[in-house]
């Protein structure tokens, strides 16, 4: 610190520099002053407000958590260069399994037309990371842990997602789905948050589809409520639940819908649906206002 005598009201801080500098006397106090703020980049002063970040932020989107360098491919010297970078990127063959799984990961995401998108492939991105940390992803399963992955997110971060759209995209089946989840669930809880499956939050968009009328929703909402609190929706596929729920709400107002229909509109099979009924019918005890 210099001996400069300076009134504390004179004392400046110049970020760009870096440095403490006394406006009655024009001297550097102190200099190579380190700023741990966000590494802010712009030019000129008119700029301020446009300015960018000197990096892309982390993200758990991509293999290198986006700790590469961005090259300007508007000339041909710039697509070269970029080409070269992407085939360095990836080293080994477990960066490459990574590399695979979270790029399936975002195509998938990314055909699922979400408004919360990004924070979904941030969710699933972490857990695939974390499992691939552990060795879990392998050639021959990737496909199966990117969808179950996918699935968790969403239904950590409450997000109701088409089933269906993961599976093609994804490639696989509902067996080898829940074979997944199944392994995450029982062989990685300490490492990956997993919150329980609630049927109510596929109540919403399975009335859409089925047609019926808010009613028939609010009556299959204090259903599955109902179910919940008396411990009859434990081990049992939510979606089932939903939709047997709604089913049973259908035929208590009137708005009569076959088990068929129900099932082809939600894409939940006729046996569960049936299932899940009887189980909803013979233990609770529902009561209709007309």
């Amino acid at each position: 610190m210099s001996e400069v005598k300076c009134p504390p009201h004179a004392i400046v801080f110049d970020e760009d520099r870096g440095e403490y500098i006394c406006t009655e006397t024009g001297e550097v106090l102190e200099d190579h002053i380190y700023i741990y703020g966000p590494e802010w980049r712009f030019h000129g002063y008119g700029d301020f407000d446009a300015r960018i970040r000197a990096g892309t932020p982390i993200t758990n989107k991509v293999h290198d958590q986006g700790f590469h360098t961005e090259i300007d491919t508007r000339t041909r010297k710039g697509r070269i260069l970029e080409r070269r970078q992407k085939a360095i990127r990836v080293k080994s063959a477990r960066e490459k399994r990574l590399a695979r799984a979270l790029r399936l990961m975002n195509e998938t995401i990314g055909r699922l037309d979400l408004p919360n998108a990004e924070l979904l492939k941030n969710e699933a991105g972490l857990i695939i990371r974390k499992l691939h940390s552990r060795k879990v992803i392998m050639n021959k399963n990737y496909r199966a842990i990117v969808a179950a992955a996918i699935l968790i997110a969403a239904n950590n971060l409450d997000t109701p997602i088409d089933k269906s759209v993961v599976l093609n995209s994804c490639e696989v089946t509902t067996t080898d789905i829940w074979k997944a989840q199944m392994k995450i669930r029982t062989g990685f809880g300490e490492l990956i948050k997993v919150k329980p499956l609630d049927p109510l939050k596929f109540i919403d968009k399975m009335a859409y589809e089925l047609g019926v009328s808010p009613e028939v929703k609010s009556l299959a909402i204090k259903i599955v409520s109902k179910a919940k609190k008396d411990g009859l929706t434990s081990g049992r596929g939510p979606r089932g639940v939903a939709a047997a729920a709604l089913y049973i709400a259908a035929l208590l107002l009137d708005e009569r819908k076959t088990q068929k229909e129900v099932s082809d509109r939600v894409k939940v099979s006729e046996v569960t649906i049936r299932n899940r009924y009887r189980d909803l019918i013979d233990n609770l005890v529902i009561y209709v206002d007309v």
